[in-house]
């Protein structure tokens, strides 16, 4: 099965269906299900959408969401369904692999931001176009009654289908035949800490040559035009295409690492591979050599009471620790952040992209 595409104007969400090996298929690691718990049964119906809600009594779409059903058409012409948790599915070699999908939708009567990603075996994946995280913020008018969200000077956008069970469908030709469901999110679950295995996955097939003194490193943004500070850093090697990693933060980042943004205090680190060319066990600008920067970050929030500005690029952020994409917010003309849902925690995974000549930068989000 190929990975269905979700394009909104000129931002591509790319949320992969299960189309390519898992994450064993050729020797690499064995991915397990990362996370504080299961989530438990799913929040999705266990029936199809209901009837859209009639305008005269339509609840407001205003605040937090969270996936609870990805459906799109496989190559084999079969209309396939991924929930929150984890479910069979079978993959490009016909073997049964566990797949579910994750996100949140942020929905502001003048912002749209959502994250939305596959998962097999508890991890993210390449495919041939891409990366099954994705996430987008973009500016726009709501309409309440219709659900219509449009962008700026154009007739594109999306159209929020409230549902009678209580949950809406993000729908539109932009979305072709996939379809994004969203149920309210409640109280975002507190993660206080974090141990688990990130895995850097290789989109070329075969993986080519590797280079020596890989090393895989947290990098904390800081506000203004202060250096990264480095953690967490670890020796890797791929086998094949894939190569582990562990993360373990084991209480809240230290206060060298935190920054105030907005109303409250915050901590944002991106993950990244690198050359160690020097051997120093660090990353040295002059001479080491980034290969990649994953689009997932880890975030952490206090738990200062209240909301922030919209020129906010962590606005969407709950207290503790959660995982985030990092991309491009045409609201904000920077980059920002959009949290992923941590009722069943996603994994802090990395795509690698040997064929790009460009090299990797680390982006300043804070």
């Amino acid at each position: 099965m190929r990975a269905p595409l979700l394009v909104l104007t000129l931002l591509s969400l790319g949320c992969g269906s299960t189309v390519v090996l898992s994450p064993t298929a050729d020797g690499g690691p064995t991915p397990t299900d990362q996370g504080v718990a299961d989530g438990g049964a799913s929040d999705a119906p266990a029936t199809g959408d209901g009837p859209a809600v009639a305008d005269a009594q339509v609840p407001a779409l205003n605040g937090r969401w969270r996936l609870v059903r990805f459906e799109f058409d496989g190559e084999d012409g079969v209309r396939r369904s991924l929930t929150d948790v984890d479910g069979p599915i079978p993959n490009a070699l016909g073997e049964t692999v566990q797949a579910r999908g994750n996100g949140t939708l942020s929905v502001a009567d003048d912002r749209l931001a959502l994250t939305a990603g596959t998962l097999i075996n508890g991890h993210f994946y390449t495919y041939e176009t891409g990366y099954s995280a994705n996430g987008f913020g973009v500016a726009g008018l709501l309409d309440q009654a219709t659900g219509r969200f449009t962008l700026p000077g154009s007739a594109m956008g999306v159209t929020l289908q409230r549902n009678g069970d209580g949950t809406v469908s993000l729908t539109g030709d932009t979305f072709g035949a996939s379809r994004l469901t969203y149920a309210r999110a409640p109280s975002p679950v507190l993660v206080e800490r974090i141990s688990t295995v990130g895995v850097a996955m290789i989109r070329e097939m075969p993986a080519p040559m590797t280079p020596l003194n890989l090393r895989v490193a947290l990098f904390w943004d800081h506000v203004g035009a202060v250096p990264d500070t480095e953690s967490n850093g670890v020796a890797v090697r791929f086998v094949g295409r894939f190569a582990s990693y562990p993360i373990v933060l084991a209480g809240p980042p230290p206060a060298e690492v935190r920054s105030r943004v907005g109303v409250a205090t915050v901590a944002l680190a991106r993950i990244a591979l690198y050359i160690d060319q020097d051997a120093s066990l660090t990353f040295n600008r002059a001479v080491d050599r980034p290969l990649a920067i994953s689009p997932v970050g880890i975030a952490w929030r206090d738990d200062t009471p209240g909301s922030d500005a919209m020129n906010n690029p962590v606005r969407d952020l709950s207290p503790g620790y959660q995982y985030v994409h990092i991309h491009a917010d045409s609201s904000l003309g920077r980059p920002a952040v959009t949290p992923f849902d941590n009722t069943n925690l996603v994994a802090p995974d990395m795509p690698v992209f040997f064929s790009m000549s460009a090299i990797p930068v680390i982006p300043d989000v804070l």
